[in-house]
């Protein structure tokens, strides 16, 4: 009997939960799934009952903090509110969204028991797509064919990428062909084209949708190679083949060592490939033999003044009066060309100061040839010479004794490298990149017109190696000011996307900053911005007025040069259309509208007290445009002496360990002001540290 009665017991709940499952929508439980972001995985956490959805959780670490992160907690609550992953993109945040309801409905399709390693068929077919992408004036549009059920094409018809330089071409020439031998759209972005990279998988993913699939079911993971690869026997190892490490990478092959060269990206020059040239004074060379340059102890008084202090006096010397013959030496050695003189920035009596890159734009887009052909001299003068694209450095190698004796990195496919050598150069671009470096050492976030690699990598492994760091907190290259969230879609026109911009970069208007109070008005540089951002306001009055009867005679010069988004404005002229243009402006979260003082400082995130001090204590409809710096770089680093040695803390040198560029700028500048501001400078010490490291290199190699 007792035997009996536990079978019948046993069959009843195998009814009840039969049951259960056939009068419910889900199997109760909690539910994971994954999906590809902007800059990473996104993960997702689905917890359900038989009939709904009770709980979402998302992290996306690797999200941008402002934009994807701000997304995810949106889209919880849309799939609660909608009870499925069928819903909305965040507006700017199309990526992570995408990734978003990818992931939830890889967890809502556990919940049901449903099986996704079969994907639903595709009608083969050429399909028009675009998305947007890095470009600011305009979408990524494509033709994506597919064959046989299978991705087979990628042609790009239109694009603006191009237009803000040569970052987004190593997308376009490897991310299609790598999704299509994938079959995958969980390919890794290509490194340092990470947005265009994200465009093209947008466009994949909606050919999939139009050919009667289900993009979600096309992020299946991607193998890694687990090879690992040992090279031994170099005599420089120089990790990040930007500007400075290029300079580095050919001074030390010119003096004859062997030289193997590291880059994230998938392409030479990094951010020194998208300025304009260096400071550039005592030069010899042909392009500047009618040049009137700035007398050598004018210009290094100035500094010394400006940083205040001569503890590195020796290296402001080598950057002041061996400028013009470093840069000379590069010219002559490996090519570069530049093209006559320019101003400094702020000091009028040095009126041929500053040069450009010589460009002839209708063949070359940009100056990543001059580094590409210089890269291309440095490896020929050793048959052993060599460098690695997408190979990102991770750590530097020791031996028993706490020697630097390699670096250990990874290939974009898993491959590992071991590399084995006498000095290494540090030269990974500072550390921008890096939201919690930021965090840590200035005085916020900025948005960026910069690589995002640029992780802090480089000043890192010098740590890890017993170097100290120098005037770490300098504040950031900031030359532009923008909304923070450019619309790079259709959602605006051109001409309405001017308008936007012109709310926030226009002057005389009632300017506040992070704390409530005015903005102070005496302020000349861009990086002197408490956090780097402030909000224009305005009342509902004037938008009304802005409507009726157009902008302001103050508005005619609020354009953005270097990120304007294609479009103009005439003062005077009604804006007829301008709660559209506010209205997705909020959506994007540049413009905040509030009813009353109280409600717009909890909106902008100030001091209620000390806004309505600054409002004049009216209580009105008001908005917000928030106006946000974006910075090229950063500038504090690691400590190094005259001969770019990393130093400790005691202040010896680390023999064979050194860093140039952004990894090492703090000692030409001073926490508390923004970095030199003159013109040219940052530039000019890729040349001047570049040549300094590299032909320091050489010798502890020969000696």
């Amino acid at each position: 009997m007792k035997k009996l009665a536990t079978l019948l017991l046993a069959f009843a709940l195998c009814l009840s939960a039969c049951s259960s499952k056939e009068d419910g929508k889900y199997t109760a439980g909690t539910y994971t799934g994954e999906g590809n972001g902007f800059g990473g995985k996104v993960s997702v956490s689905v917890t359900v009952d038989a009939n709904k959805i009770t709980k979402v959780e998302a992290e996306g670490a690797s999200e941008t903090a402002a934009i994807g992160g701000a997304a995810l907690e949106e889209l919880c609550g849309k799939v609660m509110d909608a009870q499925s992953a069928d819903i909305e993109a965040v507006a700017g945040a199309t990526v992570t969204s995408n990734a978003f309801k990818s992931a939830v409905t890889s967890a809502l399709n556990a919940a049901m028991g449903i099986e996704t390693t079969e994907k639903t068929a595709l009608t083969d077919g050429t399909y028009s797509v675009k998305a947007t992408g890095y470009g600011w004036t305009g979408m990524v549009y494509a033709d994506v064919t597919i064959k046989d059920g299978a991705l087979a094409d990628f042609v790009v018809t239109q694009e603006s990428e191009t237009y803000t330089g040569e970052v987004c071409l190593p997308a376009f020439e490897l991310m299609p062909q790598r999704i299509i031998e994938n079959q995958s759209l969980a390919t890794d972005a290509i490194s340092g084209a990470t947005i265009t990279s994200n465009a093209i998988k947008s466009c994949f993913a909606q050919a999939i949708d139009r050919a009667g699939g289900d993009s979600t079911q096309w992020y299946t993971d991607v193998a890694k190679n687990t090879d690992t690869v040992k090279l031994e026997g170099y005599d420089v190892i120089v990790v990040g083949m930007g500007g400075s490490g290029i300079m580095s990478y050919c001074a030390a092959a010119k003096e004859g060592a062997t030289v193997f060269g590291i880059e994230t990206t998938a392409k030479l020059g990094g951010q020194s490939a998208t300025t304009t040239g260096p400071m550039i004074i005592g030069s010899k060379a042909e392009a500047f033999k009618d040049a009137q340059f700035p007398d050598f102890d004018e210009v290094y008084n100035e500094w010394i003044d400006y940083v205040g202090s001569e503890d590195k006096a020796d290296i402001i010397k080598e950057c002041v009066y061996n400028n013009g013959k470093y840069i000379d030496y590069f010219i002559d050695n490996f090519d570069f060309d530049f093209a006559g003189t320019i101003p400094s920035f702020v000091i009028p009596e040095w009126s041929q100061f500053w040069t450009c890159y010589n460009i002839d734009y209708e063949t070359d887009l940009g100056t990543t040839f001059m580094f590409e052909r210089a890269v291309d001299k440095a490896v020929a003068m050793n048959d052993k010479n060599g460098y690695e694209l997408e190979l990102t450095a991770k750590e530097l190698i020791f031996d028993k004794d706490g020697n630097v004796i390699g670096v250990k990195a990874e290939k974009y496919n898993g491959t590992t490298y071991e590399i084995y050598g006498d000095s290494v150069i540090l030269a990974t671009g500072g550390y921008i990149g890096n939201d919690e470096m930021v965090t840590e050492n200035l005085e916020g976030l900025t948005k960026t017109f910069a690589y995002t690699v640029n992780n802090g990598a480089g000043i890192n492994m010098g740590i890890s190696a017993g170097g100290a760091t120098y005037m770490l907190a300098v504040d950031p290259m900031i030359h532009i000011l923008q909304v923070p969230n450019l619309i790079k879609n259709d959602d605006l026109t051109a001409d309405q996307k001017a308008i936007l911009s012109a709310f926030a970069l226009v002057k005389g208007e009632t300017e506040i900053d992070v704390n409530g109070n005015i903005l102070d008005p005496t302020i000349m540089n861009d990086a002197d911005i408490p956090s780097y951002k402030y909000y224009v306001v305005y009342t509902q009055d004037q938008m009304d007025s802005y409507k009726a009867n157009g902008l302001t005679d103050n508005f005619e010069t609020a354009t953005s040069h270097f990120m304007g988004q294609g479009g103009s404005f005439e003062v005077g002229k009604p804006v007829e259309d301008l709660d559209t243009i506010l209205e997705v402006g909020m959506q994007y979260k540049n413009v905040f509208k509030a009813e009353g003082i109280s409600a717009l400082a909890a909106a902008i995130g100030v001091d209620e007290k000390a806004l309505s001090e600054s409002l004049g204590g009216v209580d009105t409809t008001y908005y917000a445009v928030e106006c946000m710096s974006y910075a090229y770089a950063t500038v504090g680093g690691l400590d190094v002496d005259v001969h770019m040695n990393v130093l400790r803390e005691d202040g010896t040198p680390i023999a064979n360990l050194y860093c140039v560029g952004q990894d090492s700028e703090g000692v030409c500048n001073v926490e508390g002001k923004p970095y030199s501001p003159w013109g040219g400078q940052a530039q000019a010490w890729t040349f001047v540290s570049g040549y300094l490291a590299g032909t320091s290199a050489a010798a502890n190699f020969a000696g």
